[in-house]
């Protein structure tokens, strides 16, 4: 008989390929981690593992076990919540890009505390694209993305759209247009806004993003901005507008989030809108990460 417990620690190992990294996520000793691995190579009767000094490699039967077991301890853990119910105890794991995380992290954790008080969450930051490769290899439980424009393509997997943004310029109080002969201004020409300094992120936030002419997706081509400070970090781009000193193209949550204003742009016929989904991994029991998708589905209604 397979111990689901083996297969959890040869996921960790599998993902990390180091057992000393893998002892330290696991709070297990190496010399425990290495029996559980030798039980189950026992138990299958295959080599899991090419051995290299201490490096570990999967091997054919390795990696095809990989995908089988993550399959397995998702349905088991998904099978003990829909049964145990606010007495599970488990890690929700959430990956995607510091913006969407800080848009909808709360609501996800309000959602998930409610019916599974015991439960704990862990954030994680990477990129779209990164995000939902890690949940569809067992790592993360949930990918906060903005929905790419073909949709997501792995049969594994399944998306709740969890709310939209659009696209506005952000302001502070203390940029010239907020002050002096200017306080009174609640739009401005789209060729008049483009004479003020900007901060753009140096990388693109979401993948939907990249091909667009510039990284935050205001259309450079047409009104060409003053680029005169990039930074991918969210404090930084903060601080730059609440001293005045700078102007940003962000999402309207994001605006609201960091405390900032919204300033109307005339003349321009462009924008750019994000739908923002929860990637997960789909599955046949009701446990708690159904219940999440089910509670933003309910909460949109």
């Amino acid at each position: 008989m397979i111990d689901l417990d083996s297969l959890q620690h040869f996921i960790v190992v599998a993902r990390s390929a180091s057992l000393a990294e893998a002892s330290e996520e696991l709070h297990l000793t190496a010399s425990a981690l290495s029996k559980s691995l030798k039980r189950l190579e026992e138990s299958l009767q295959t080599t899991l593992f090419d051995r290299d000094g201490r490096a570990l490699r999967l091997s054919a039967a390795g990696r095809q076990l990989q995908q089988r077991a993550t399959q397995l301890l998702h349905g088991a853990e998904q099978l003990q919540s829909e049964f145990a119910g606010e007495r599970h105890t488990f890690k929700c794991r959430v990956v995607g890009p510091h913006a969407l995380q800080l848009g909808w992290g709360l609501s996800l954790s309000e959602h998930l505390l409610r019916k599974y008080p015991k439960a704990s969450l862990q954030f994680e930051a990477q990129s779209d694209v990164q995000s939902v490769a890690s949940v569809a290899s067992g790592e993360h439980d949930f990918a906060m993305i903005a929905v790419p424009d073909g949709g997501i393509h792995d049969l594994r997997l399944g998306t709740q759209i969890i709310g939209q943004t659009e696209y506005r310029v952000a302001i502070s109080a203390a940029h010239p247009l907020r002050r002096g002969p200017h306080q009174d201004r609640r739009g401005i020409p789209v060729t008049e806004l483009i004479q003020y300094d900007f901060v753009v992120p140096l990388t693109a936030a979401f993948s939907n993003l990249e091909n667009m002419v510039a990284t935050d997706g205001w259309r450079d081509d047409v009104f060409p901005r003053r680029h005169r400070y990039r930074t991918d970090d969210l404090l930084a781009t903060r601080e730059l507008l609440a001293s005045g000193k700078a102007l940003a193209y962000l999402p309207d949550f994001l605006i609201e989030k960091l405390g900032l204003e919204t300033l109307r742009v005339l003349e321009c016929p462009y924008f750019c809108r994000q739908q923002v989904a929860l990637v997960y991994r789909s599955s046949e029991m009701s446990g708690w990460i159904n219940y999440i998708c089910q509670s933003f589905a309910h909460q949109k209604k």
